[in-house]
């Protein structure tokens, strides 16, 4: 299987468990706690696809979003949110700024390893949540 996952996670349980779940799938995986060490990694460790925490310690979740869609080479690549805000108003910002999927803290490890294969191996999804997906599949 392949596939390269930048984690862009500030905090350090939740980066270690992210980091470890993408391995688990066959995928490597890289892990910064800033959106400015996220954009600066693009060339170095071309993504697959992005976890991204909303609530960064440098530049929100939705600005390094909105650089990244707006980034030459980049408005295809899979950004799955993921982050503590439950709230609809940042699920439709998110949405609106080019995300794939959103997955709300605490998170299902199972819920999160099948939403990266998902996005992974379905070129055709154009959103996922862990809603909508519990609902679907359940």
């Amino acid at each position: 299987m392949s596939g390269r996952v930048l984690i862009v996670e500030d905090d350090p349980f939740m980066g270690a468990l992210a980091e470890t779940l993408v391995r688990s799938t066959g995928r490597t995986a890289r892990l910064v706690p800033t959106g400015a060490e996220a954009l600066a990694q693009l060339a170095e460790f071309p993504p697959d696809l992005i976890l991204l925490d909303l609530g960064l310690p440098d530049l929100s979740g939705l600005e390094v979003l909105r650089l990244l869609r707006a980034a030459k080479g980049w408005g295809s690549v899979r950004i799955l949110v993921l982050t503590a805000s439950h709230r609809t108003e940042d699920i439709i910002a998110a949405k609106k700024a080019g995300a794939s999927g959103y997955i709300c803290k605490p998170v299902q490890p199972d819920t999160l390893s099948e939403m990266i294969c998902d996005l992974l191996e379905q070129p055709n999804l154009t959103w996922i949540d862990d809603y909508t997906r519990a609902h679907r599949l359940g």
